[in-house]
């Protein structure tokens, strides 16, 4: 009879989905090389990002983490100079995950700030973005194994505050306040992640 509750025991605990006090990392990256040709003018489009993300359960269904966006995009055409874009920030957030199956929903909330940076097309001054996001999302997470799992965003309501500074003109302000449907999720919420389950060795 030990023996079975013992076997059970262990079965249970590597079949766990996430639990209190587990530590998981991940997060996302990407690389693309696009080439454009209009006459004579050839532009080259070359764009990356890598957005790592540390968390933990703080129960066995919520998550708390960090995450930080790094992006950059930059057209260099064969006649002129180059142009671009860049940004540079990070992320909290809390997830609540439903239900102890390998599919799990999840709702969350995210806060995040962005810097950004645009060399423009013509020539001008530099243009400086600062970018702050309030949001409530909802998605999906897949545990593949109990270890390894896949988030995915579904739905993000929300609030963004953008300011753009460019010398010797007055800041732009936008101020958003919407909801965006989508099926392939946000920088800070796909991605693949390992977790790191307590006690083990």
């Amino acid at each position: 009879m030990k023996k079975i509750i013992l076997l059970a025991t262990i079965i249970s605990g590597a079949t766990a989905y996430g639990q209190k006090g587990d530590w998981y990392i991940g997060g996302g990256a990407g690389f693309s090389s696009t080439t454009t040709e209009s006459g004579q003018q050839t532009v080259k489009r070359l764009s990356w990002s890598f957005s790592p993300e540390v968390g933990t359960f703080v129960t066995d269904h919520i998550q708390l983490g960090l995450g930080a966006t790094a992006s950059n995009v930059n057209y260099n055409p064969t006649t002129g100079s180059s142009y671009g874009s860049s940004q540079l920030g990070g992320t909290v957030y809390s997830r609540y995950l439903f239900g102890d199956l390998p599919f799990k929903p999840f709702a969350g909330i995210n806060a995040s700030y962005m810097a950004g940076r645009a060399k423009p097309f013509l020539s001008g001054s530099e243009a400086k973005s600062d970018l702050i996001q309030i949001n409530l999302n909802a998605g999906f997470a897949y545990y593949l194994t109990p270890r390894i799992s896949v988030f995915g965003s579904v739905g993000v309501l929300g609030y963004t505050n953008t300011r753009i500074h460019s010398a010797g003109y007055s800041d732009e302000v936008t101020n958003d306040f919407g909801l965006n449907l989508n099926t392939m999720g946000n920088r800070f919420t796909i991605g693949m992640y390992y977790t790191f389950h307590k006690g083990a060795e």
